[in-house]
């Protein structure tokens, strides 16, 4: 009876949403669940599930999923990965990843609409059409960008924001250079750390480009280009998805 009043209940919540605007999942493998908001009720979905406007898509040890998110784009959580997904009528633009690996790709909105918005405990990420991953664990804080331009704010308080100078960017400020290999490196090392001094800014939002990761540990953040691990899981993921993310309008 309990299992034929929660099928009711998803039957229900699918009947809310508007045509076309389901959140379906079209892709899984392994152990995939979903539960109600409360994280209570949980049963398994797989490919061509479709799922209520409001609850909590997880994935176990051996478990992947591609989600369409209705006219919004497609998020694709990794293994050990879990998200609260709100698209309820005051809730249409609202995700919190609450743990594990989970790439977006977001179609392109309008200045004059309301932007995405991605929740974690570490930031707030306010997206308007772009591609990007987020590492939610214990020992990995990160977002990686692949595609566009995301906000990202602090829940409380500033950041403490480190952006990581290039060879090239001192190589242009001193093409001239003509010493030998190690006054130049004496003198790169020189231009760095000034760099770096200058390059460490208190912000209670910043902005993360293509391209580029935002490292987290605590209140401090490294800003830097991406990084040999974020380039393979990106790729990754990518290739997983490859079939839905090609339809992305961003």
């Amino acid at each position: 009876m309990g299992i034929v009043c929660c099928l009711a209940g998803l039957a229900l919540a699918n009947a809310c949403l508007a045509a076309g605007d389901d959140i379906e999942i079209v892709k899984a493998e392994g152990t995939v669940a979903t539960s109600d908001a409360s994280g209570k009720q949980e049963q398994a979905v797989a490919t061509k599930s479709v799922l209520p406007p409001k609850n909590i898509l997880t994935t176990g040890q051996n478990g992947r999923a591609v989600v369409r998110m209705g006219s919004s784009g497609y998020v694709v959580l990794e293994k050990n990965s879990k998200i609260e997904i709100d698209r309820s009528k005051d809730n249409a633009g609202f995700l919190r990843q609450l743990t594990g690996m989970i790439y977006y790709a977001i179609n392109t909105i309008n200045r004059d609409q309301k932007k995405l918005e991605v929740r974690t405990p570490t930031a707030t990420i306010g997206v308007r059409g772009t591609r990007f991953m987020i590492a939610e664990m214990p020992d990995r804080k990160e977002i990686d960008m692949r595609k566009g331009l995301v906000s990202v704010t602090s829940p409380e308080g500033e950041f403490e924001i480190h952006r990581e100078t290039e060879l090239d960017e001192f190589e242009a400020y001193k093409q001239q250079a003509k010493d030998a290999i190690a006054k130049q490196k004496k003198e790169f090392d020189d231009y760095k750390a000034k760099s770096e001094r200058e390059f460490i800014e208190y912000k209670r939002e910043f902005s993360l480009a293509a391209n580029r990761m935002a490292s987290f540990d605590g209140k401090q953040v490294e800003d830097r280009p991406l990084s040999a691990e974020a380039l393979k899981d990106l790729q990754s993921v990518e290739s997983y998805a490859d079939k839905w993310l090609k339809e992305v309008r961003d």
